[in-house]
Order: structure tokens, then C-alpha cells, then sequence
């Protein structure tokens, strides 16, 4: 995408200049419009919405100055570049102050006004990609009021969109409002956009440059250094950027309808007379009856956990979607709450625990020793082991143990073994202490090591990467800047 450009200049010779220069030294910029004055350049920027104004000091109706001062209060994400003499300096270290962020003098000759645009272009650039997302995530969000700007961000006549989902979906207790944090890449005319939790990524691009490739390419690094599985889910048919919106929000219903525990799948979105939904497995046999009651009643706890683990290798093998099986759990669950009121935990921290077992299994096996955790909180008499270990204290020893180890390669599961926890109640303990999922945390937590070793001007972005815990230096500055806002080079820059 070209950015923008208007040249105010009551010079018809001098704005032709500026023309012939852009056209054929300056292939990023397109000449939109020239205006004679400042008045008439006011019209024209309400009407294009420029990236970038190049205006000459001195003018008819209503000089350099007065321009951008009002361009200022009404528009002040356009960038301003003055055109001026020697003799008017002066003027251009005014306009400096008035919010113009560089100044040519005159004669414009190509080599000037190329390495003054190429000194900006890293400021459009981000500037472009934070309207970008910001636009994005409002249409994302349901305004549907900016249309016109839209299409002035996103002018390709079609776009096409990916879904990435790492491991389980989002519970509840979790959350389930889509939000759209700043940790997410804009490059070219392609956005990545990562959910809150940072397991989730939306991929959109132009349809004109799409492939199933570079799709693929991208939402690959989505946490591929958690262990588990992932569910893609895209729409290869392009739409409209107004109506991204309706693509995504199918998307999403796609995969919260397909979404398998410990199944990596690639899921085409199909049209509304081709969609089958997944009902297998829906009447499937089940052993919530009788049966189940009378175990219960009689503390026969065995055969409770043996009824459980009999459910899930056979929704396992009926390949049953997450949403499906987390029905029957629920169901199954109930049964136990209900049959032994003497024993019942409060419902949301069992609702809790169910969104831990789902969110964090990256597989059945993972599944069914969360699920029988559960089961065992609901049979047992007593809650002693939660107080026990819900303390800052014992939480301190955690974080101890992350950070000792933050070189080399953790996971949830090893920090449970050695930790004597489950994953589910360490996820509980993560998110109080600190706000954040256990993969969070630790990403977070390298990212801190690497900007430790890279504040110093002396190691190298490959060293800091390998010194936090990362395999890959690529991958890892990726990560740094969606966590930094800043690429590891531009982080060493701003430090030495």
C-alpha cells in the first residue's frame, strides 16, 4: 500500500517539481492533490485524508503557517513536512514547534526530498499500523460507522482470513470477550492479531497476494514452543473489509463447534448449504443412570473414576468435540454435586477447574487426569489442600523455581511435577497472583532476561535469545516486539 500525499505550493513550477520527483524517485508516496494556499488545502485534506502534507511557508489566502496550526487541531495524525527558503528558517523552526516534523529547503532536488522520506518512513509506518488495528479492532467489535476510513487502510478488493487456536478454548471463567491487545504485528498489507490469552491468532491478508503457504507460515509460531495441538480454521474466499466482521465471527463458531482435544486440524469454512455440523458421538452410550447414582451413594469412589475414564476413551475414539464433551462432563459432574450434597464445592470453583482441565489438555490423557482431579475435590470430605497451598508464600517458591529455569526449556507439566501440584490448581494459582496464564508469565518473564542482556550494548539478539529460553531467533524477535512494541534492534538503539 502507497501512503498519501498532498503538496501545498503557490508555485504551479515548484509543485510540478515535487511531482516529477515523487513519480519517479519515490514510488511509496502517490501525489493525490496539490493545493495553491492554505485555505484551499484545508478542503483537500478533509477530503483525502493524506498520510503525509508537504507545504511551502509562504502562500496566498492563508500562509504555511496558519495551515498547520489548523491542520493540527483537526487532523493531527497527518505528518507535516515544510518547503522553505533560506531566508525563511526562521519560519520553519516555528512551524517545528507548531507540529511539523521535518523541513526541505528549496530547490527540492531528488536526493533531498528522497532521504527526507525515507528518514520518516519508519514513523508512517507505525503510525499506519496502529490505525490499522485500531480500525480493525472496531470493526471487530461491531462499529460499523467507519467504513469509508476502512477502505482508505485496507483498500484491497478482497481480503482473506485465518483462525489459530493453540490447545483448548477460552471457558468462562477465563474470558470470553474477544479483546484485541497491542501485541499484535502489521507488516505490508498483512496483520497478525493475537487473542488476549496468547494461544489465539488472526491472520488476514489481501486475497491478490494469498496462499495456503504463507497462511500456514504464519500462524505456525503461535506458541510452537507450548507442547499440544492446534486447530486452524480459514475462509479462502475473499470479502470485503466491511465484511471481515461477519468472516471472523464465523470463524470463531467454526471452531468453537470443531475444536478436538489433542487434534491438530485444518478446517476450510465452508458455505452455509455445504456445513454438516459434527454430531458424533452426540448419542453415543453414556453411563450417567442409575448405575452412576448407585456408586455414589455407596462411596464407591473407584468406580465412579473407572465409569469417568470409560467416557473418555469412548470420546476419544468418536473423535467428539470439545464443546460436546464438556456437555457430558458437566452432566456427569451435576449427577455427583447432586447425589452428595454433604460433600458439594461451590459451583464456580468447580466451573473454574473445568475451564483449567479444557484450556491447558493437550491431549486425552492430559484431559482425563484434570477431570479426575475434579472428581476427586467433589469426593473428597475435606478443602484443607486448597488453603493449604494458597498462600503468597508457597507461590513465592514458584516463581523462584520459573525464574531458575527460565534458560531452559519448562513447561506447565514439568513445573507441576517438581512443583507436587496440579496443572490446573498451578493455572489457578498464576492467574491470582499475578494475572497471568503460566505461558504468559514465562514468555513475559525471557522477554524481561533478554532485555537485561541486551540493555548492555555488548550481546548479541541471537545470545540474548538462546540465554532466554528461545530456540529460535526469528521466533523470539517476533515475540520481543509484540511484547515490547519495539524490534530487539530498536530496543538496543534506544538503550546505548
Amino acid at each position: 500500500m502507497r501512503y498519501r500525499l498532498v503538496v501545498a505550493e503557490d508555485e504551479p513550477a515548484a509543485a510540478e517539481n515535487v511531482h516529477d520527483i515523487l513519480r519517479l524517485y519515490c514510488p511509496q508516496f502517490e501525489l493525490v492533490a496539490t493545493a495553491e494556499n492554505g485555505a484551499e488545502c484545508l478542503d483537500i485534506v478533509r477530503k483525502y485524508r493524506p498520510d503525509l502534507l508537504l507545504t511551502d511557508i509562504k502562500m496566498p489566502v492563508m500562509n504555511g503557517l496558519e495551515l498547520i496550526k489548523q491542520l493540527h487541531a483537526q487532523a493531527p495524525e497527518i505528518k507535516v513536512i515544510i518547503l522553505s527558503g533560506y531566508q525563511d528558517f526562521d519560519f520553519a523552526r516555528t512551524a517545528i514547534q507548531h507540529g511539523a516534523i521535518d523541513y526541505l529547503l528549496k530547490p527540492i532536488t531528488p536526493n533531498s526530498l528522497q532521504a527526507t522520506l525515507n528518514r520518516i518512513m519508519p514513523l508512517l509506518d507505525n503510525d499506519r499500523s496502529q490505525k490499522c488495528l485500531s480500525l480493525l479492532q472496531e470493526l471487530l467489535s461491531g462499529r460499523k460507522d467507519n467504513i469509508e476510513q476502512l477502505k482508505t487502510y485496507f483498500p484491497a478488493p478482497g481480503y482473506i482470513a485465518g483462525l489459530c487456536r493453540k490447545n483448548g478454548l477460552l471457558g468462562k471463567f477465563l474470558g470470553v470477550k474477544r479483546v484485541f491487545p497491542p501485541a499484535s504485528l502489521v507488516y505490508g498489507d498483512t496483520i497478525d492479531i493475537y487473542g488476549k490469552d496468547g494461544m489465539e491468532c488472526i491472520h488476514i491478508e489481501p486475497y491478490n497476494s494469498y496462499s495456503n503457504s504463507m497462511l500456514w507460515n504464519e500462524v505456525k509460531w503461535l506458541n510452537r514452543d507450548i507442547p499440544g495441538y492446534q486447530t486452524i480454521v480459514f475462509s479462502d474466499k475473499p470479502a470485503g473489509i466491511n465484511e471481515l466482521a461477519t468472516v471472523i465471527d464465523e470463524l470463531y463458531n467454526v471452531l468453537a463447534r470443531s475444536l478436538i482435544t489433542g487434534k491438530s486440524q485444518i478446517i476450510p469454512l465452508k458455505p452455509v448449504n455445504e456445513k454438516k455440523e459434527n454430531t458424533q458421538g452426540i448419542s453415543a452410550p453414556d453411563y450417567l443412570n442409575d448405575t452412576l447414582i448407585y456408586y455414589i451413594k455407596k462411596n464407591r469412589n473407584e468406580k465412579i473414576k473407572e465409569t469417568l475414564h470409560e467416557q473418555i476413551v469412548s470420546w476419544e475414539k468418536l473423535n467428539i468435540p470439545q464443546f460436546r464433551i464438556e456437555e457430558k462432563v458437566r452432566s456427569f459432574l451435576e449427577q455427583i454435586r447432586m447425589a452428595s450434597i454433604e460433600t458439594m464445592h461451590p459451583e464456580d470453583k468447580i466451573e473454574f477447574l473445568m475451564d483449567d482441565a479444557f484450556y491447558y489438555a493437550t491431549d486425552y490423557a492430559d484431559l482425563e487426569k484434570s477431570l479426575l482431579y475434579i472428581l476427586e475435590k467433589l469426593l473428597v470430605q475435606t478443602d484443607q489442600f486448597f488453603t493449604k497451598i494458597d498462600t503468597p508464600e508457597f507461590f513465592a517458591l514458584i516463581e523462584e523455581y520459573v525464574k531458575d529455569k527460565l534458560k531452559e526449556p519448562l513447561s506447565l507439566q514439568q513445573a507441576c511435577v517438581h512443583i507436587g501440584i496440579s496443572q490446573t490448581y498451578m493455572s489457578r494459582l498464576f492467574r491470582k497472583y499475578t494475572g497471568l496464564s503460566f505461558s504468559n508469565y514465562l514468555t513475559r518473564s525471557r522477554i524481561e532476561l533478554a532485555k537485561q542482556y541486551l540493555s548492555d550494548g555488548k550481546t548479541l539478539i541471537k545470545d540474548a535469545a538462546t540465554i532466554a529460553g528461545f530456540k529460535d531467533q526469528f521466533y523470539f524477535s517476533k515475540v520481543f516486539k509484540s511484547f515490547t512494541g519495539l524490534s530487539p534492534s530498536d530496543y538496543i538503539s534506544g538503550n546505548t
